[in-house]
């Protein structure tokens, strides 16, 4: 390799290393069948949560905290205390702790911040030509086109040009519009469409417009604040790149979407004047960021976390002052264990079905049921992924009659019926037919509209037929992976012993109608999927004998005589349906039907504790009962029920630790017996996967609630699905939209979610959970940055985690 091209190599690395740094700041989103909730500042992890939130009020001016408005009002109705404001401000350092002081710097008005300049936004205030509108708009319609999911009438072959190449076959028209256009033409046309080497070449330029920004960081920093203009459609990419890493594939959409944003910013810089590109790309300290306005963060900080403080001192204080109880189960099996998701809403089911029937055991672990599974359906249906998003599955299951010519048939008539489904859809959008396809088939839909209308409409409710485990390849799962699948899950709600007759699996799910945000509501531990078929599959394991047999050579014995029956909530109803009934011996159904009787017994008392933040108190169970299953059938419905709404903690412990504390709904409940992991290494697991799944799921429903334009899914009622499955745009805006709909955090008149940090309390000795977090660089980043709050049961109470000592 001669001198130039090792040059040639060196400048392609520095330009590539910055746009990758830009694009590891952007969190990924997933596709609306399968959406999960998403830390969005996940990028920033490894950053303090302040210096995040700093840095991004620099580039996008939208930080991560409520207004001050906010905190003063929360402050003038109790809900920040004078105690909480003090502790608050000896944690942050605050000059003075005096709460007087602190409420009247709150109330004078915030200091001038300089934003992150670029040409794009400086070309904007400098003429009326609305450039930056043109590049979002390029983006959205030429992302929706490439990434569409059978959405397009009129499709054309264009993945194999990679995104950068689409992008600039279609930029000179729309940015011409803007600027002059034989100039875009002109500078387009110097490009060679390679993406990495017109990279290099923008890059070069840039850095000479502007060499006294030319630093690695600089770069970066530029990438990160173009990319944060398209944030939906950043998101997008960089979550088609993170799936198809798990996959084992390389893709580069999130660095071609950057690169796309630094050639409009290239075509700006072309077009300003030479005396106004001094102002461009400055950071913090050369912009003359004032100590004013670091103090002023500060400030909000020390007010954000005086507002946590109130609500998570009364909250250990009742864990503290809880006297530990005895379960059912210690010393003889109960006669029923019911297994449930950790998800917020399970809390409440568990809780209401303990006080109905005290025999019951109730457990806390993941919903998926530690299946790492890919499961196949017959027919055209493409499989699916039914596990956490942050993992790639290790299994499959093919669903099969066990008939080889059943199964031809099977998928015949489902490959028929596709067709059938798919002709229709091309005659009513053909430009030929769309007018007699209508005529003559509008009045077989009349039906159809008349019944959605009156919410008679059956709804949908996923089926499982039994099938066969298979390795990713498609052969047969060897009996000791299944073994292996069976153990991970008992060990992991450390049920290993003290089986009761009747285990039960509960899985939850919500139904809807017409509501494009359905899997939000669904189990996120599934992938956006409804809990039930994984509680089942993982049932149809747990009872296989081979299993038993091999579990037994574990040290696992499970008795002959239990039956491992899988059900799922539905979190709209509080409706438990137990799946595959047949299944249970005349001598288990006096047990069963008790069981029955008691989850419903739960269900009516969660539905009442649910009512009033429905807008339904005052109705007796069977009209609430009523006005509920129409939720999930009425298609104008916008707030079917809360979802995860006010979830402000979790807590990694035997259940005997919260048992018959009313925790509202706001904590997930992961079953833990530190007695049975000396070695910490369940606990490793579950601070590793699930804890985190519960950070993503709690900053999720914070970043909707303090910015819910830059980091929430807008108003439903305006709402398009856009590419199929791909996200939601509002009205006719090309910007994808990401988080969640305001819908699902505000009822009209407030907000139905506190915006705090979670509280991760854990039982467990203290030198274990710190081995964990130094051998674990997510969990590490999470604690030490303070973007969740780390505490642990002790004797004598509940201890915090801070600046790497554990304090009373």
């Amino acid at each position: 390799m001669n001198s130039a091209e090792n040059q040639a190599m060196i400048h392609e690395t520095f330009y590539l290393t910055a746009i990758q740094e830009a694009c590891h700041r952007i969190a990924p989103t997933w596709p609306l069948d399968r959406w999960i909730a998403v830390n969005p500042w996940w990028g920033h992890k490894d950053q303090p949560a302040a210096v995040a939130h700093r840095e991004l009020l620099h580039l996008n001016g939208t930080g991560m905290l409520m207004p001050p408005a906010f905190y003063l009002t929360a402050w003038r109705e109790g809900r920040i205390t004078t105690a909480s404001l003090r502790a608050a401000a000896s944690e942050c350092g605050a000059a003075s702790p005096d709460a007087d002081n602190l409420v009247r710097q709150l109330e004078q008005c915030g200091p001038d911040r300089v934003p992150f300049v670029s040409a794009t936004a400086l070309l904007m205030a400098r003429t009326e030509t609305p450039y930056a509108q043109k590049v979002r708009h390029l983006v959205g319609r030429v992302c929706s086109q490439y990434f569409d999911q059978r959405q397009a009438r009129w499709t054309t072959s264009h993945q194999q040009d990679g995104l950068y190449r689409y992008w600039l076959k279609r930029a000179a028209p729309l940015l011409g519009r803007s600027l002059e256009a034989d100039r875009v033409r002109h500078h387009l046309g110097r490009l060679s469409g390679d993406w990495q080497q017109d990279l290099v070449r923008i890059g070069e330029e840039l850095v000479g417009h502007a060499p006294q920004h030319s630093g690695l960081s600089t770069l970066s920093m530029l990438s990160h604040h173009l990319m944060l203009q398209v944030l939906g459609w950043a998101s997008w990419c960089r979550g088609e790149d993170f799936r198809n890493e798990l996959d084992g594939q390389t893709t580069t959409f999130a660095p071609e979407l950057a690169v796309s944003m630094l050639v409009c910013e290239w075509l700006a810089v072309e077009t300003l004047p030479a005396t106004a590109l001094e102002q461009l790309w400055l950071q913090p300290e050369q912009s003359g960021e004032s100590r004013q306005v670091r103090e002023w963060d500060e400030l909000l900080w020390t007010w954000h976390r005086a507002y946590e403080r109130a609500w998570q001192d009364r909250f250990l204080h009742l864990l503290g002052e809880r006297k530990a109880g005895v379960e059912p189960g210690q010393g003889s099996a109960p006669e029923v264990q019911a297994a449930f998701c950790i998800d917020v809403r399970s809390e409440v089911m568990r809780r209401r079905l303990e006080e109905v029937s005290p025999g019951v055991q109730t457990l806390g672990v993941a919903g998926f049921f530690g299946m790492p599974v890919c499961h196949g359906r017959q027919g055209p249906e493409p499989s699916e992924n039914r596990l956490p998003g942050l993992l790639a599955p290790s299994v499959g299951y093919q669903e099969s009659t066990g008939d080889d010519g059943l199964d031809r048939q099977v998928n015949d008539t489902r490959y028929h019926r596709q067709r059938v489904r798919d002709a229709v859809r091309r005659a009513k959008y053909s430009s030929l037919s769309t007018f007699t396809v209508v005529e003559t088939t509008g009045l077989a839909w009349a039906w159809k509209l008349v019944r959605d209308s009156l919410k008679r409409n059956p709804g949908s409710r996923e089926t499982h037929e039994s099938g066969q485990w298979l390795t990713l390849d498609g052969q047969p799962l060897p009996m000791e992976h299944r073994v292996d699948l069976a153990e991970g899950l008992l060990r992991a709600m450390s049920l290993t012993t003290g089986f009761a007759p009747l285990l039960l699996l509960v899985g939850h799910g919500a139904h809807a109608d017409n509501n494009p945000n359905q899997a939000g509501l669904a189990c996120g531990a599934c992938g956006g999927k409804n809990g039930g078929m994984n509680a089942r599959l993982a049932a149809e394991l747990l009872n296989e004998p081979r299993v038993r047999q091999g579990l037994a050579g574990r040290g696992i014995h499970i008795p002959e005589s239990t039956l491992v029956l899988a059900a799922e909530h539905c979190t709209i109803t509080d409706r438990v349906q137990i799946l595959d009934e047949s299944q249970v011996s005349p001598e288990q159904n006096q047990v069963l039907r008790r069981l029955k009787a008691a989850l419903a017994k739960a269900g009516e008392g969660c539905r009442s504790e649910r009512a009033a933040a429905l807008g339904l108190a005052g109705s007796d169970d069977e009209e609430l009962l009523r006005k509920l299953e129409e939720r999930t059938r009425n298609w104008a419905e916008v707030r079917p029920e809360w979802g995860l709404a006010n979830n402000a903690a979790m807590i990694i412990a035997p259940r005997h630790r919260t048992r018959g504390l009313a925790l509202n709904g706001r904590t997930f409940l992961h079953d833990y017996r530190p007695g049975d992991d000396p070695s910490g290494e369940i606990l490793g697991a579950l601070m590793n996967a699930p804890m985190v799944v519960a950070n993503w799921i709690n900053l999720q429903y914070f970043a909707s609630v303090t910015q819910p334009e830059v980091y929430g899914a807008g108003n439903k009622l305006l709402h398009s699905v856009v590419g199929g499955n791909i996200g939601v745009v509002e009205g006719n805006s090309m910007d994808l939209r990401i988080g969640l709909p305001w819908q699902s955090v505000h009822d009209g008149e407030r907000f139905r979610h506190e915006p705090m940090r979670l509280t991760v309390v854990i039982d467990a000795p203290a030198d274990r959970i710190q081995r964990i977090i130094e051998d674990s660089p997510n969990v590490r980043a999470l604690v030490e940055n303070q973007w969740l709050w780390l505490c642990r049961f002790t004797d004598t109470g509940v201890e915090r985690f801070r600046d790497g000592q554990w304090q009373l």
